[in-house]
């Protein structure tokens, strides 16, 4: 299993934490125990915090890992490439795009080599060409 179904699992874990608190709050507040309910509102704001930060870095992850399997797309369609083009494409920076055409490599998206610094030659081959195949 990878990272971002974790981050999610983990979420919708914490997340489910402070909806208890949340109902417990009311519940509290609905049978006028103060303590209780403002023990009870404490703790859901509490876990609804990091439950919103888990969520919202697991949605960066599924962006990441798109992005990831564009570049690999556009590299495989062409044998050669050189990087800059990949950076136009990309809309980045030289070091930018060398730096995601590795990423790529390294996570599977993409199989190649490097040549002379600025050029890559794709292998083609069956790869993954989105996040769900993990």
């Amino acid at each position: 299993m990878n990272r971002r179904i974790w981050y999610e699992l983990v979420a919708a874990g914490v997340l489910a934490a402070s909806l208890v608190g949340a109902v417990l709050a009311a519940a509290g507040a609905a049978l006028q125990q103060t303590l209780g309910g403002a023990a009870s509102s404490l703790c859901s704001a509490a876990f609804l915090v990091p439950g919103l930060y888990f969520l919202a870095y697991s949605r960066r992850l599924r962006s990441r890992d798109l992005a990831l399997a564009h570049a690999a797309a556009f590299v495989r369609t062409r044998n050669t490439i050189r990087v800059q083009d990949l950076a136009d494409e990309l809309k980045v920076p030289r070091g930018d795009a060398e730096r995601i055409l590795r990423i790529a490599i390294q996570e599977g998206y993409l199989d190649g080599t490097f040549e002379s610094g600025d050029r890559f030659v794709s292998e083609r081959g069956p790869l993954r060409s989105a996040p769900e195949e993990r």
